[in-house]
């Protein structure tokens, strides 16, 4: 590990994997996920790094949502949502990823 790269670890019961859903800590390094480790697992992190726990308990953790259909804008109509609003909606709804597809 580099020198001065901290380890962070979010901890929930609740972690969607593609084996199914189970309690596991997730480990970053810096800003890029580097592990997932299921709960009972040895956590190398645990003893001899520095680092933060955030720990969300029964929140889900899951990879962001990508909506490939959605209608932001209609050209000529002024009372469609918009693309400010319809952002913040998407991501309220775990969604990370729009694609607008124009009428």
């Amino acid at each position: 590990m580099e020198a001065g790269c901290q380890l962070s670890v979010v901890r929930s019961r609740k972690v969607v994997l593609d084996s199914g859903i189970c309690p596991a800590d997730i480990i970053i390094e810096g800003d890029k996920i580097v592990s997932i480790q299921a709960e009972g697992t040895t956590a190398p992190w645990a003893s001899n790094q520095q680092g933060q726990i955030l720990d969300v308990g029964d929140l889900v953790v899951m990879p962001g949502v990508v909506d490939s259909h959605v209608h932001v804008n209609e050209p000529g109509r002024t009372d469609w949502e918009g693309y400010w609003t319809a952002t913040r909606a998407a991501a309220a709804g775990g969604i990370t990823t729009i694609v607008d597809m124009p009428l």
